[in-house]
């Protein structure tokens, strides 16, 4: 994994924004040109929950139910406006009862995801991230 992503981890477990025992172990990132969007979705309960979406200045849709508006336009129950640099942590019933969407882009955009894979999931031969794995809370 990228010093970058290790970095991000790390200061996400150290002030407790992340369990010590939810280490990341999978990073999606996405880049997307204006005009893409991601459809509504539930993240795959393969992924331990929380995980966290770092994006770019944008807004995500939340709704137990996300109605089709037109061609790549839905509609949901809460609308969240993220700023530059937002750190979105999905778990509860925000990760796994309701959908989730990024509507069309206006300008070019980066979405990273970082999850963890469910132990049973793993695929044969992944090795772990020692530094990562013996991380511990700032005691304060």
């Amino acid at each position: 994994m990228s010093s970058m992503k290790k970095r991000m981890i790390k200061g996400m477990v150290r002030w407790s924004v992340l369990p010590a025992d939810c280490i990341l172990n999978s990073c999606i990132i996405n880049i997307y040109k204006e005009g893409d969007y991601i459809p509504p979705h539930i993240d795959h309960h393969d992924f331990v929950r929380p995980f966290c979406i770092f994006m770019s200045k944008g807004n995500i849709i939340f709704g137990k139910e996300i109605y089709f508006v037109g061609l790549s336009e839905f509609r949901g129950s809460v609308t969240i406006p993220l700023p530059v640099g937002s750190v979105l942590i999905l778990k509860g019933n925000g990760a796994d009862l309701a959908k989730h969407y990024i509507p069309r882009v206006p300008w070019h955009k980066v979405l990273v995801t970082l999850r963890r894979m469910d132990h049973s999931k793993i695929p044969y031969g992944f090795q772990s991230d020692l530094e990562l794995e013996e991380l511990r809370l700032y005691e304060l």
